[in-house]
């Protein structure tokens, strides 16, 4: 069986969840440094950045299909709205949007469409 082409929406998804990653940990380190530490919500934002950029790394790779889906990702891209980080919420938000495209969960899911 061979793997079906790669959708659009699918590295869509990877790039937007690799820039958010890498805007969440500047975020957070700018957070944590602003605040000198005491406004805890600066860990969540690097917590983030690191599993969303794990995350995009697996999905722009040859092996995405049947990866799973990435909706945790784009959930806790928009719960970062606690971080005052913009980006990672319209980012969150339009990454949920794609997903729901049923050759966009048929590729995650490594089915068939």
């Amino acid at each position: 069986m061979s793997v079906p082409a790669k959708p659009g929406k699918v590295q869509a998804i990877a790039i937007m969840q690799l820039v958010g990653g890498i805007l969440a940990i500047l975020t957070g380190i700018w957070i944590a440094l602003a605040s000198l530490f005491l406004y805890l919500v600066w860990i969540y934002a690097i917590v983030l950045g690191i599993l969303s950029i794990i995350r995009a790394s697996k999905l722009l790779g040859a092996d995405a299909y049947g990866a799973g889906n990435a909706k945790t990702i784009a959930i806790m891209q928009i719960v970062n709205i606690l971080c005052c980080d913009v980006p990672n919420l319209a980012m969150g938000i339009i990454a949920l949007v794609f997903q729901s495209d049923p050759e966009v969960q048929a590729y995650l899911e490594g089915r068939p469409l």
